[in-house]
C-alpha cells in the first residue's frame, strides 16, 4: 500500500511519529502539498496501482475519490450527526442539539455549543457566546464575507446547551477494534495521555458493537455531569494522533488494507 501524505499538517509529535514509521518499516509514501478544498496534490501522485491510502486534510477526499484509490479516504461525510443519533440516541452527547442552517440557528441561551452536522471541517465545534455567534452570522449572511473555508448560509449546523466535560478521549477503530487511544482533555485543560480510563474504554466496546460508520473512524467520547457520553465521530485519515500509539496505528492499516 502506498501512503500519500499531506506535508506538515498535523504540528504535534505524532506528525514525526507517523514519518519515523513509515520510514522505519520501508512503507512506500509520497508527501505532497495539498490544494485547499479541491484537493489536489503538488507534485501529482504518479502511482500505477490504486492501492493508496491518504493521511492530511479533509479535502484529499476528492481526489481519492476521483483516483478510485483503495482504502484511500474513510470518508464520513454522509454519516452525520443525525445519522449518528439514529444509530447511538441518547448516548450521543448532543442529543438535544437542534438542527437548522446556519443562517437560521438562534440561541436560546447566552453560550452555546455549535458546530456543523457533518465531518466537514468547515469550523471546529465550540462553545460561542450569543454576541460571538451573531457576528459572525451576520458576516456570512449579511455581508457575505469569506472566512477562509467553505461555509455557507445553508451549511447544516447543530446548537446545544454546553454540558459541563470532565475528560475526553480519542479512540482509533479499526474493522471493529480499537487500535489504539488517547486522552486529550482533562475539564478545560488540554492534556495528551496514552492512560484512558478503563471505563471509557468499555465503552467504546459497547457503541461500536451498535454501530461502526465506516471500516476504520475515529471516536471521541467523554465523561460527563450526565455519565459517559460520544462527542462525535471523525475521519481517521485526516484526525489528530495526540498520545496514540502511531506505530500501532500504521501497522494494523497496513495489515487491514494492504491488497
Amino acid at each position: 500500500m502506498h501512503w500519500v501524505i499531506q506535508n506538515n499538517i498535523f504540528s504535534e509529535t505524532g506528525w514525526d511519529h507517523l514519518l519515523q514509521t513509515i520510514d522505519r518499516f520501508g512503507l512506500a509514501h509520497s508527501v505532497h502539498k495539498v490544494v485547499p478544498f479541491v484537493g489536489e496534490l503538488e507534485p501529482p501522485a504518479a502511482l500505477d496501482h490504486r492501492n493508496v491510502i491518504c493521511i492530511g486534510s479533509y479535502s484529499m477526499r476528492h481526489i481519492a475519490k476521483r483516483s478510485s484509490w483503495e482504502p484511500g479516504v474513510f470518508d464520513l461525510f454522509e454519516q452525520d450527526f443525525e445519522q449518528q443519533l439514529k444509530h447511538w440516541g441518547e448516548h450521543m452527547l448532543n442529543a438535544s442539539s437542534v438542527i437548522s442552517s446556519f443562517q437560521d440557528a438562534v440561541f436560546t441561551e447566552e453560550l452555546m455549543f455549535v458546530r456543523p452536522t457533518n465531518d466537514s471541517k468547515y469550523f471546529a465545534g465550540r462553545v460561542f457566546s450569543r454576541d460571538e455567534f451573531e457576528t459572525w452570522q451576520r458576516l456570512v449572511c449579511d455581508l457575505k464575507l469569506e472566512d477562509g473555508s467553505s461555509l455557507t448560509p445553508q451549511t447544516m449546523i447543530q446548537v446545544v446547551k454546553p454540558i459541563v466535560i470532565y475528560c475526553e478521549a480519542r479512540f482509533w477503530v479499526i474493522k471493529g477494534s480499537i487500535i489504539t487511544k488517547s486522552i486529550y482533555k482533562r475539564g478545560d485543560r488540554v492534556v495528551y495521555s496514552s492512560d484512558v480510563d478503563d471505563r471509557l474504554t468499555s465503552y467504546v466496546e459497547e457503541r461500536i458493537k451498535e454501530w461502526q460508520p465506516h471500516d476504520a473512524f475515529v471516536i471521541d467520547v467523554c465523561d460527563t455531569e450526565n455519565g459517559l457520553k460520544i462527542v462525535e465521530i471523525n475521519t481517521l485519515n485526516s484526525s489528530g494522533f495526540y498520545a496514540g500509539d502511531v506505530q500501532k496505528l500504521v501497522l494494523a492499516l497496513e495489515e487491514a488494507f494492504t491488497i
